[in-house]
């Protein structure tokens, strides 16, 4: 009982709850896509990292530069050619195109390292390639060749110390921003668990809600249920009990209406007292109607059953209207009113149930009789 109770009490709510728990389940979702982007985001981030990494592209320009400078020295010496000079330092060219292009400038300005230096080597560079250019001709000496080879050095002096730093404040850099990745992830995931429990926990609630709103549908159904089966079982007894009240009824009545015929036979003969034999034949006739009314009864209980029948005969609606008036005359003297019958001198003959168009009429006479000013007709 405690249960029905409360579920009683939370159906006037349950719009107000399915709201709630679709606002909480909207907001739940909202907030787990933007989880699921700051994660998407964050591991794109890690990849490009990964894939294009300039931690190793800025190794490469060391490892480029130092070969270049290897390379003027042997050519300084006569043991490689400019070719040799010139194709080295394309490729250390190469190298700083790279970290200057695409997405590593964005990732580097992302790591928060000051790529300085590779900016200076490119100007140096963009400097240096005329120079290096003009190493490719015959037309140098040994002195000439020693000369331009340090002066070239020179220009590149320094520089490798410069990248070098540069390598390991990237370096920091990027163990700081993995480790940043790797703590954000962990947290990110604790997070998509924790909504992951929540959209659960909301999904249960609603289902529970949705029990709670069917049980109590059902026993509001089971209630109705036993109100209709209470209903036709109080419908049943009073048909029952009126069934009985008029086969109970039905015996004295006859007997009355049996009494008065023979009491009308009796003086026919012998009383001259018109008054008298018509208020017999008035006695008797409103007896014939009560029979009437208790077979209306017991016509009631049939109709229910589905077991009315019409008593269809061939009658005079002449007499069957002046029948009815003069039953009706009675209660009409009672309440000062009088009755004009209009009748064709045709009989009017069809075929119906006497007994029924009489009680109709009865009725409308008697209702007319009531909602009548006293002293009309």
């Amino acid at each position: 009982m405690a249960v029905k109770e409360h579920l009683r009490r939370l159906i006037p709510y349950r719009k107000f709850i399915r709201g709630l728990l679709l606002l909480l389940f909207i907001g739940a979702v909202i907030f787990g896509i933007t989880v699921v982007a700051k994660l998407d985001d964050g591991v794109q981030k890690i990849q490009t990292a990964e894939q294009s990494d300039p931690l190793w592209v800025a190794s490469q320009l060391q490892f480029e530069v130092l070969r270049l400078e290897n390379a003027l020295g042997e050519y300084a010496l006569g043991s490689k050619t400019a070719i040799d000079v010139v194709l080295r330092f394309e490729i250390a060219w190469s190298r700083i195109n790279i970290l200057q292009r695409g997405d590593l400038p964005q990732l580097i300005e992302s790591f928060q390292v000051d790529s300085d230096v590779v900016s200076d080597l490119e100007a140096t560079f963009i400097r240096l390639e005329p120079v290096i250019q003009g190493l490719n001709t015959d037309s140098l000496t040994g002195v000439d060749r020693s000369e331009t080879v340090e002066a070239i050095l020179f220009e590149l002096e320094g520089f490798d110390l410069s990248i070098r730093k540069f390598l390991v404040t990237l370096s920091q850099a990027k163990s700081q921003a993995m480790g940043e990745f790797r703590s954000g992830l962990l947290t990110l995931s604790d997070t998509v668990a924790y909504l992951s429990a929540t959209i659960l926990g909301l999904l249960g609630i609603f289902v529970f809600s949705l029990m709670l709103e069917l049980r109590a549908s059902k026993d509001a159904e089971n209630e109705m249920r036993q109100l209709a089966e209470e209903a036709t079982s109080a419908a049943r007894m009073k048909m029952n009990f009126m069934s009985i009240v008029s086969h109970e009824l039905r015996t004295p009545l006859t007997s009355i209406i049996g009494g008065l015929a023979l009491l009308k036979r009796r003086v026919a003969d012998t009383m001259k007292d018109e008054v008298t034999l018509k208020l017999i034949d008035v006695a008797s006739r409103n007896g014939d109607r009560l029979l009437a009314l208790v077979n209306d009864i017991l016509d009631a209980q049939a109709l229910a059953e589905g077991k009315v029948k019409a008593d269809l005969k061939p009658v005079d609606l002449n007499a069957v209207v002046s029948s009815a008036v003069e039953g009706c005359q009675a209660y009409g003297d009672k309440h000062n009113v009088s009755y004009l019958v209009e009748t064709p001198n045709e009989k009017l003959k069809t075929l119906t149930d006497s007994a029924r168009v009489s009680q109709v009429l009865a009725n409308l006479i008697s209702n007319a009789t009531k909602f009548t000013t006293q002293g009309t007709s």
